[in-house]
């Protein structure tokens, strides 16, 4: 579930630059991870949208275990979880192209910034309202994004623990994925009737 939510936000803000740059061709986005062993990851000229934490969701964590299913057996399995994922969006526009102005960082705070109006403008995504959705995932029922800030101290870090320096970037939290693998414990009769027995000592 988590690949197939991020595969559709690409997908579908790259859509979205594509319309903005008015090229429909060039791929503008891509999932990837920040850094690898020779470097940036993602390729040049391109954003990139990177996983960069899972947390578990606890507010409104759901603790039933007990189900009753289609036939009225009950059914005993562990709680949903509920998880929020941290994605980051960076720009790497590095102008290693001389004269080549589709390289240049302009260019890439341009993009970025599509990248921020396109989630302002839709930040809520169902299969109502995003019918391709379902075709990436039929249990995915909502997903809503939301931008993070964090503290220049936080920034710093992050950039030092991935090994590079800094490129304009944006953070955002995606919220909340449901995953219940549906793994049935134990199964059994519901129970109807509760029968209380006195015992009376003379």
């Amino acid at each position: 579930m988590i690949h197939s939510t991020l595969d559709f936000l690409t997908q579908e803000l790259d859509a979205f630059i594509k319309l903005k740059v008015g090229d429909p061709l060039t791929t503008r986005i891509f999932l990837s991870g920040v850094t690898n062993e020779q470097g940036i990851a993602i390729p040049d000229q391109a954003l990139g949208l990177s996983l960069i934490n899972i947390e578990e969701e606890r507010t409104n964590k759901d603790q039933q275990s007990r189900f009753i299913n289609a036939v009225g057996k009950v059914e005993k399995r562990n709680p949903e979880i509920q998880l929020n994922l941290y994605v980051l969006i960076t720009a790497n526009f590095q102008n290693k192209l001389a004269g080549n102005s589709s390289d240049d960082y302009l260019e890439g705070l341009k993009q970025l910034s599509y990248a921020i109006a396109f989630f302002q403008g839709k930040n809520v995504f169902t299969p109502e309202n995003s019918p391709a959705l379902s075709g990436f995932d039929t249990n995915l029922t909502k997903i809503v994004v939301e931008l993070y800030s964090y503290s220049f101290e936080q920034l710093y870090n992050f950039w030092t623990v991935v090994g590079a320096k800094y490129l304009p970037s944006v953070l955002y939290k995606v919220k909340t994925l449901r995953i219940q693998e549906n793994a049935i414990q134990e199964s059994g009769e519901p129970i109807e009737q509760i029968f209380i027995s006195s015992i009376h000592k003379s």
